[in-house]
């Protein structure tokens, strides 16, 4: 089986500040920055700071290891998921450095108006949180069977699509290399990075919280 890894937002509640775990101090070319394909080195990407800031719960923080992001959606996962992931089998990967910042602090840090980063500085450390990365891949798999895919009653190859979201297939059909994926990766027709079900085993065994796993057909 294979998985597509969301957020889960169940703790959140309508009526907290923070409809997300975390939200994104803007920078200067934010929206253009992706995190997502292997061919994207971010540091090669104009505007892109070196660690990414948010505004987030640190309470929730403290005890998930999958943070639902706005307004990008980015794999803000703890460090300890990326060692739980390491120790199913070794794979590829950048680690971005990222801190979410207490939202009690959200207006010293993050300019209302701007929404951008502030001067001001956040030594405290029960006023931040350093234990969480964006994962990005660096590989990529051509895996993808595309006669043997369906997507609307037809194979994928017959539609004419370039990519394919996880709620569209009716059934995704993918072509294992030798040795087996590893635990994550990427197919470049996908819009999703996929996990396996060994991920998935090693992940619930760990006891890692705030992830949500949506099978694929």
């Amino acid at each position: 089986m294979i998985y597509e890894l969301l957020p889960d937002a169940s703790h959140i509640e309508e009526d907290e500040e923070l409809l997300f775990d975390a939200v994104l101090i803007e920078f200067d070319g934010y929206a253009e920055v992706s995190f997502f394909s292997p061919d994207a080195d971010y540091r090669q990407q104009p505007g892109a700071p070196e660690v990414i800031e948010f505004v987030g719960n640190l309470e929730h923080a403290a005890w998930l290891d999958h943070i639902g992001t706005a307004p990008q959606g980015f794999l803000l996962i703890s460090k300890r998921m990326v060692r739980v992931l390491e120790s199913v089998r070794p794979f590829r990967y950048r680690l971005i450095p990222a801190v979410i910042y207490s939202e009690k602090i959200a207006h010293l840090v993050r300019d209302p108006v701007k929404k951008r980063r502030t001067w001001y500085q956040v030594e405290d450390p029960t006023l931040r949180n350093d234990d969480f990365v964006i994962l990005q891949l660096v590989d990529q798999f051509d895996c993808l069977d595309r006669d043997r895919t369906m997507v609307g009653g037809v194979p994928f190859r017959q539609t004419g699509r370039e990519y394919l979201s996880s709620d569209r297939a009716e059934h995704l059909e993918l072509r294992a290399p030798e040795g087996g994926f590893p635990p994550v990766f990427f197919v470049p027709e996908l819009l999703f990075y996929c996990f396996t079900e060994e991920a998935k085993q090693a992940c619930d065994k760990a006891g890692l919280k705030g992830l949500w796993w949506r099978p694929q057909p």
